[in-house]
């Protein structure tokens, strides 16, 4: 009896599941608040092809003195993730119509928002999204400064 068809079995069978992960993400894309070392980072993990949803979650650093990974929700895959910051330090995530916020002073305060802010989400810096198929980081522009006009 030869073993020779099932030593060739065990190397196909890696070959024909890997098209079977083909349809899980484990992606990320990053905002640089004041250079690599102080940054927010939104993750999108889906294990299994047949998932319908992505686990996002948050990253939020400050090098060297903290860096923490928060859970956000289950979303679809294209669902974009607004970023505002109200203050400095503090910003606030929109996705879908939950919002959270979390802090880069000392990365440990975070919290889900049970309603708006009083005073509002503060500016909108930009969303996290699929840009040509690639999730990525989509600044705001900058509001452009109206020069005063000039009177003869």
């Amino acid at each position: 009896m030869s073993r020779r068809p099932f030593c060739s079995f065990r190397l196909i069978l890696p070959l024909v599941l890997l098209p079977l992960l083909g349809g899980c993400i484990n992606d990320s894309a990053g905002y640089l608040i004041n250079g690599a070392r102080h940054a927010i980072a939104i993750e999108r993990r889906q294990d299994y092809f047949w998932q319908k949803q992505v686990q996002l979650s948050v990253i939020v650093s400050r090098l060297p003195d903290c860096q923490r990974k928060h859970a956000l929700q289950k979303a679809g895959p294209k669902t974009p993730v607004e970023l505002w910051q109200p203050g400095p330090g503090t910003f606030i995530f929109k996705v879908g119509s939950r919002s959270y916020v979390t802090e880069t002073q000392t990365c440990r305060s975070f919290a889900e928002l049970d309603e708006d802010p009083p005073g509002g989400f503060g500016r909108l810096v930009g969303t996290f999204a699929l840009q040509d198929g690639i999730f990525s980081f989509i600044p705001e522009p900058e509001p452009e400064e109206e020069t005063p006009a000039v009177t003869p």
